[in-house]
């Protein structure tokens, strides 16, 4: 396998709409992006967006933009800090990198595609001599305990390392912190909440 990142370029539209709803399966139609949207973040931050391919294949993609931190560290949805996928919030001085949207194809999970998006994150951020990233993270992996014990509950186990969590628990091994807990952040019919997690650069 030899998976590369690059910039998102027009022509990988296409193939990221149709990306989105397999790796999302679960989330509201409102909350995908669709092609409008993609088009939009090139057009408002272009160094931002990246995508993995295997050949001409995408297979992994990473959508972001600049905030400033009294915007992100206060109660926010998804489609809010997003302006609805359209990346309306982007600061061109903001000191913060938002994640918006990072995924993996199923078929490419668990080859170290997550960790390449995110170290492309972390150079531009250390390139632009900005102060880290931050984002709402989904857990998809609390749907299996969710009778047993609260939102919180999870967050705390899968933080100590008692549980693992197929996205938090890599974000974790990145380098990120838990700093709250976002209650309705999104139309997940598994899950709504979201962690807030930082990378300080």
């Amino acid at each position: 396998m030899s998976i590369v990142i690059v910039q998102t370029r027009p022509e990988h539209i296409p193939q990221l709409v149709i990306h989105q709803k397999i790796c999302f399966p679960h989330l509201a139609p409102e909350d995908h992006f669709d092609a409008d949207n993609f088009a939009a973040h090139l057009r408002v931050f272009p160094e931002g967006q990246h995508v993995a391919l295997d050949g001409d294949r995408v297979v992994g993609q990473s959508s972001t933009f600049r905030i400033r931190g009294e915007k992100v560290f206060v109660h926010h949805t998804f489609h809010e800090i997003v302006d609805y996928g359209n990346f309306g919030n982007h600061d061109a001085e903001g000191e913060w990198l938002y994640g918006a949207d990072m995924s993996v194809h199923p078929d490419y999970r668990g080859r170290g595609i997550s960790r390449m998006l995110y170290n492309a994150r972390k150079e531009l951020v250390r390139r632009l001599g900005m102060r880290g990233i931050v984002a709402g993270g989904m857990t998809p992996g609390y749907v299996a305990y969710r009778d047993r014990m609260t939102f919180e509950e999870y967050v705390d186990a899968v933080v100590a390392g008692r549980l693992t969590d197929p996205t938090l628990t890599p974000q974790l091994r990145n380098g990120f912190t838990v700093r709250g807990i976002i209650y309705n952040h999104i139309h997940d019919s598994e899950n709504p909440h979201a962690t807030l997690i930082i990378w300080e650069a």
